[in-house]
This record gives C-alpha cells, structure tokens and sequence, in this order.
C-alpha cells in the first residue's frame, strides 16, 4: 500500500541549505568506503520501500553529478498476491520518471524455499542477489546498490546474536560484498531516509508483512529495539552500528592471517567437489583461525550458505582434533560431507560412500605396452611411465601424498603390463618388507583413505602385482645398487 500524502502543512526539519543533507552524506561515505567511482554502471535494487525508494532518489541526484549508469531492478517475491504486483507496478512507475531503465522478474520463493529446505526470508534473498546479479551482467555494470541501513545493521546483529554468532556474524552486513554489491546507505538511520522523503514530497510503499510478528527479524525491529532503546539505551542503534566497524576490522585482519593459513594447509591437489587437508598443519593454527578455513573451503567448494552455521564449523574442528577415531565423518547441510582419513582432512560436496565404486566392479584394464602415458582405469588422470637416469635422491622416502612418483628397476619390468585397479584378496609384496601379504592390510597401515584405495591405478603382470601408482612398488622390483637407470611411474591427475 502506497505510504500516506505529506500534510499540506507540513514543516521541514531541514532549511533550504540543509535539504541536500543526507546526500551529502552519502557523498562523503561513497568516496571515504570507496563503494564505486564516477561513471560506474550501478543496478538499485528497489523494493518500492522507503528505504530504497531513498536510496534511488540520492543515487539520481548524483547520477548528473558524478555521471552515473543507472538502471532499477525489481524482484516481485510472488509473496503477497495482488499487493507484490501493485509494488512491482508502483516501482516500475517510478524509475519511468526519473527517466531510468527497470528490470523486473517475477519468482516463486515458497517453492524454491520448499525444494532447498530453507526459511522464506533465506529463499527470498537468494531468488533475490540472483535476479540482481543477472541484471548487472545483462546491462554491463559494475555495482549493484542495496538499501541496507544502521537500522538493519542493529537489526541483523541482534539476530545473528541471538542465534548464536562468531565475529564475523558481529561483524555485521559488510559496505562492500564480493566487490560489487555495495550499501551506501549503511550508516543512515531510518528516520533520516523518513525525513529525507518527506522534504521532497517522494511516496513510497509499505509491506504491510513487515508488521507480522511471524518473523523473527520483524519481532526484533518491532519489539526488542524500541525495548533496548527505551530502557538500556537511547542510542543502541548507533552504539551496534560502532561495534560493528570496529569487529569488521578485527575479522578483516583475521580473514587475511586465514587465507594464508588455508593455502598452506591443502594437502592435495583439489579435485571437483573435494578439498583435502593436512591435519597436522591445520593443528598449527589456533581455533579463530582453524574455524576460518573450514569457512574458506566451504565457500570454495559453494557449500556454504546461511544453513552453514557455527555448530557446523565446530564440528569439523571436532574431525581435526578427534584422537580415537581416525575415519571419523561429519554431515553438513545439502549433502555435503567432512570426513577425516588418518591424517587427511576431506571437505567433499558429497558423502565418502558415494564416491566409493562397487567392490566387486573390478573397473577395466589398460594394456600398458611400453613408456609413455597411460589412462588411468578410473578415469582420473593419467599414469606416466618414463624411462631416466638414476638420481642421487632416489631412494627418499619423502611422502608426498598419493602422487608421489616412483623408480622401478627397468631391467625386471616386463611390458605388456595391466594398468587396473585392485580385486579382492589381492597380495602386494610392499618395498623392503621380508614378505607379501594382502594389498588391502597394506593400504590401511599406509593410512591410505577408505575413498582413494579403489581407485588407485594398480600396475600388474598376470595376478602380481607390480607397483601401486603413487604410493609403492613391489620388493622384487626395486631398484639395485648397480641401476643406472631407472622406470618412473607416476599418477597425474
């Protein structure tokens, strides 16, 4: 419903000089936060709100002043029936008299929120950044201008609060978001954009579900902020709004130590849908920095949403540090999985078992005729067999994971060999031990994970097995002290 016509007599609080005030104000936190420059192309996204319908306004103002692009997007929730269209149509109205471009799309949040198994609100503002980032794309801009103010920075850390929070949750809604969603409007109360309205005579809509008690956002603003405002403090919206730049910079400075922490600790090389870690690097770290990768490899992977919360990240610390279980495995939201193997942390998009093939498919064989390079039976990768000069280092025992490349003594392999993976009950005689016995006994004590065994690329003659790629090669076939030269075999994914 559209908001009431200002009174005829109604009297400004502003003087003439002072009517421009809040867009000065929005000048000045544009170039001290650096949100976008002089001839950006900015989508507003404009709910047909006060607070957006303000945040267009100003943004106009200065479109002539700074030369910027404009274009007004609009996301119709299909939430409110005839009402949702009424707004669509009212906004659609509005950027038509500033003379701007309007993009609209219409969705179906309650469906989309039934088939992710999320809250309305959750889905709402997912649909929501899509559209908005579909629409930068299509009209080539740089930025998208939410209309995020202090009153919905106080609103949003009580309710991460009260949910249960880390500093970055405290840290609040950032100014800038992936580098092109940036809120100008971030450090201006509601009543300020009221009165700002009012001066120059712009209607707005109201959402009359912004009444309803039903959400816990809408309790907060409507019961908890007037409470703490009458009897704790006067100015607790402004008084969240500091702690939150003052947290954000903490976070930030965390946030970059993390990202360093991060890098160092991949232990593999990433694969689709799957990060490995070193546990025993990640332990280095101390908790705030730990829980921050976990936060990283989420995002990484896209797993992390507003489902991710902080019981989530606990629980994978809980893989890292656990002392009796070696294959321990976490559940997290939308099927994804952490799961520990010995000293590997995996964060995986999808469960181990389900990456696990069948026991009794035995794959296929790959007929390795000579050197060169060979596809992999699991289709991951390749195994590179060269022949070289032995080198000093040759019999390191360095671990270099499952990729490490190894030295077969060229004169006791002989071609054409079997390029498969393992069968059941198979007998690998490991390097320097005094005798064979089971490949799998083997690949447990090399705390090799459960979800790599059958699929590593065994190299066999007949039912002997010659060397298991990236991890060992069978006694017989190890090199002597007489060996010029030498096979090396390795698996490249």
């Amino acid at each position: 419903m559209l908001s009431p016509a200002p009174k005829k007599n109604y009297v400004s609080p502003f003087s003439k000089s002072e009517m421009s005030s809040l867009k000065s104000l929005v000048k000045l936190t544009v170039r001290c936060k650096n949100l976008f420059e002089s001839g950006a192309g900015i989508v507003v996204a404009v709910s047909g709100g006060p607070d957006s319908v303000c945040l267009l306004h100003i943004l106009y103002l200065l479109s002539s002043e700074w030369d910027l692009a404009l274009e007004v997007a609009h996301f119709e929730h299909g939430l409110r029936g005839s009402e949702s269209r009424d707004d669509a149509c009212f906004v659609k109205r509005l950027s038509h008299n500033f003379g701007l471009g309007f993009s609209i799309e219409h969705g179906n949040v309650k469906a989309f929120a039934r088939r992710e198994g999320i809250g309305i609100q959750e889905a709402a503002r997912i649909l929501r950044y899509e559209f908005l980032e579909r629409v930068r794309i299509k009209t080539k801009s740089a930025y998208i201008a939410t209309a995020h103010t202090a009153d919905d920075q106080a609103e949003e850390v009580l309710m991460r609060l009260i949910r249960g929070t880390g500093l970055s949750g405290l840290s609040g809604i950032p100014w800038i978001r992936d580098n092109c969603i940036v809120r100008p409007l971030l450090g201006v109360t509601k009543q300020q954009i009221l009165d700002h309205l009012k001066v120059y005579d712009i209607p707005y809509v109201i959402d009359r579900s912004n009444n309803s008690r039903k959400y816990l956002r809408n309790r907060i603003r409507k019961d908890l902020v007037p409470l703490l405002t009458k009897k704790f403090n006067p100015a607790i919206v402004r008084t969240i709004n500091r702690m939150t730049e003052m947290l954000a910079e903490d976070h930030h400075l965390l946030t970059e130590m993390a990202e360093k922490a991060y890098q160092n600790s991949l232990s593999l090389p990433s694969r689709e849908g799957k990060l490995c870690f070193s546990i025993k690097k990640i332990k280095k770290y101390p908790e705030p920095i730990r829980r921050r990768i976990y936060r990283m490899a989420l995002r990484d992977l896209r797993l992390f949403s507003g489902r991710v919360r902080a019981g989530h990240l606990l629980g994978i610390d809980k893989l890292v540090n656990s002392l009796k279980d070696p294959c321990a495995s976490f559940r997290l939201p939308g099927g994804a999985m952490a799961f520990r193997r010995y000293e590997d942390l995996f964060i995986s998009s999808s469960s181990p078992e389900k990456q696990i093939p069948d026991s009794n498919d035995t794959g296929f064989s790959v007929c390795v005729t000579g050197h060169g390079h060979w596809p992999t039976p699991n289709g991951k990768g390749y195994v590179e067999i060269l022949l070289s000069d032995v080198t000093s280092d040759f019999r390191s025992r360095d671990r270099k994971e499952y990729f490490k490349p190894l030295w077969l003594n060229p004169q006791a392999v002989e071609f054409p060999l079997d390029l498969r993976t393992r069968r059941p009950g198979e007998i690998f005689w490991p390097l320097g031990s005094p005798s064979p016995f089971k490949l799998k006994k083997f690949l447990i004590s090399s705390k090799i994970p459960r979800d790599i065994r059958d699929s590593l690329p065994i190299l066999a003659r007949g039912k002997e097995v010659v060397a298991i790629a990236g991890v060992e090669i069978s006694h017989p076939y190890r090199l002597l002290q007489t060996s010029r030269k030498a096979l090396s075999l390795q698996w490249i994914i």
